[in-house]
């Protein structure tokens, strides 16, 4: 999955000249609530609103940059939100300029295929309403000396999701 790209208040990613890797992260689900209608001794199932579960806490790790850029931007969207210094931040709903843009991305396979092409889109996704809900702590295992990159787990709330492969 690749991060196209993030806009929140405080913040914007473009994943196209950011050094911007996530390393994992879920598809969104979504729901229809079902609405029963009882109507000349029948039961009728009707579409009821649509929700999103886990839209409140949706979660991608990223690698972590050596000089903590991606880090730095998160924490000032994070201070965008709300200010502890000032009490003050974005306290109006996110709208839909705020937002990310997911590319789920495949191998391209098949008959000819010698290697070495770039990946294809198979499904573009934007989450609508994005909010920083949590810039995680980032642990470093100096004594280890393996050189592991480090991760940097984030977590967002947005409203919805829109399906641009339709």
């Amino acid at each position: 999955m690749r991060i196209k790209q993030i806009e929140v208040a405080g913040m914007s990613l473009d994943g196209e000249t950011d050094l911007v890797f996530a390393r994992t992260a879920t598809l969104p689900g979504r729901d229809i609530e079902d609405k029963t209608v009882n109507y000349s001794g029948q039961v009728f199932h009707l579409n009821g609103k649509s929700t999103y579960p886990g839209s409140e806490a949706w979660p991608i790790e990223f690698y972590m940059d050596q000089s903590l850029d991606l880090r730095t931007k998160l924490e000032q969207a994070s201070r965008a939100a709300f200010d502890n210094e000032t009490t003050t931040g974005q306290m109006c709903m996110p709208g839909p300029e705020s937002y990310i843009i997911l590319d789920v991305l495949g191998a391209p396979c098949g008959q000819g295929n010698q290697g070495g092409q770039g990946f294809e889109i198979i499904k573009s996704l934007k989450l609508v309403g994005v909010g920083v809900r949590n810039v995680s702590n980032v642990e470093y295992a100096i004594a280890d000396g393996t050189g592991e990159i480090l991760k940097l787990a984030t977590t967002f709330s947005y409203h919805w999701y829109e399906d641009f492969s339709k």
